[in-house]
């Protein structure tokens, strides 16, 4: 019987809380009555998390052909979803990194940050409805290994050192370790956290998109095309051959043929290239 996302949480203990600042931002995304004004106030007030945001706004991915210089400017050019995934994503980052795998855990965001980057990459060439969503999504679907490192950094950190020298994929050996690997861990930190359910899914399904709920699939399918050219790009812990079946599973989600595929790949590879600062400064 499969291990829910409750079985996880009891084998992990006591799970870390949202940060205060992300768990302001995301109450006020479910208000009803909530506005981008609301946000930006918010964000005003840590001078971090401006500079981040304006960091994202000029990024190369907006495309935008003057220097964004306010706070204003940059929701405007973000949107609200996006600048509010830039606020939650630098406070959990912040949170994870009070663990001790090292080098590994920047390896871990800098390969976040590049699916994010690159799965918008395809969606805006998809013209897909939720960008937004999926640059969220990117951001976050590998949270479960940044909580299996700060959880247990001695055995998680031996386990990155045994994938990063091919000696084995990283879900079966998490799932030799611990009995659950990152995917059903970071579905059970974001429903703990009360997260979206397209981030959930996303978590959960990046590496097998054709299971995802279908009204999710889709999201979960650029997220997972996002995963691969990280990977591809040798950002990352793991091998790009361990992820051709979810790949293949998210073209036949969006129906690409390898044509278009290719296509739209050269175009996110190129996103990336023109976004190297902010993947090293992020």
């Amino acid at each position: 019987m499969p291990m829910t996302p409750e079985d996880v949480i009891q084998n992990l203990g006591e799970l870390p809380l949202l940060p205060q600042v992300a768990t302001r931002v995301m109450r006020i995304s479910e208000a009803s009555s909530t506005s981008s004004e609301e946000l930006q106030n918010l964000i005003r007030t840590d001078q971090a998390l401006t500079a981040k945001v304006l960091k994202v706004a000029n990024s190369a991915i907006f495309g935008m052909r003057r220097e964004v210089v306010t706070l204003t400017q940059a929701m405007l050019t973000l949107g609200f979803l996006t600048a509010r995934s830039v606020v939650v994503a630098s406070s959990v980052k912040t949170l994870f990194s009070r663990g001790t795998v090292g080098a590994q855990e920047r390896t871990l965001w800098e390969h976040a940050l590049v699916t994010a980057i690159a799965g918008s990459a395809f969606s805006k060439a998809m013209r897909f409805p939720e960008t937004e969503e999926v640059f969220m999504a990117g951001l976050m679907h590998d949270i479960g290994k940044t909580l299996l490192a700060l959880k247990f950094p001695e055995p998680y950190g031996a386990l990155l050192d045994s994938v990063e020298r091919q000696e084995g994929d990283g879900l079966t050996l998490e799932l030799d370790t611990f009995g659950f690997d990152h995917a059903v861990v970071g579905e059970a930190l974001f429903r703990f956290w009360n997260m979206a359910k397209s981030t959930q899914a996303a978590a959960r399904w990046h590496h097998d998109p054709s299971q995802a709920a279908p009204e999710h699939r889709q999201l979960v399918a650029l997220v997972a095309l996002g995963n691969q050219v990280a990977l591809d790009l040798e950002i990352g812990i793991g091998m790009p051959d361990s992820l051709t079946g979810a790949t293949w599973e998210a073209l036949d989600i969006l129906r690409l043929d390898d044509a278009s595929y290719q296509e739209y790949r050269a175009s996110a590879v190129e996103a990336l290239k023109q976004d190297t600062v902010l993947i090293a400064d992020f």
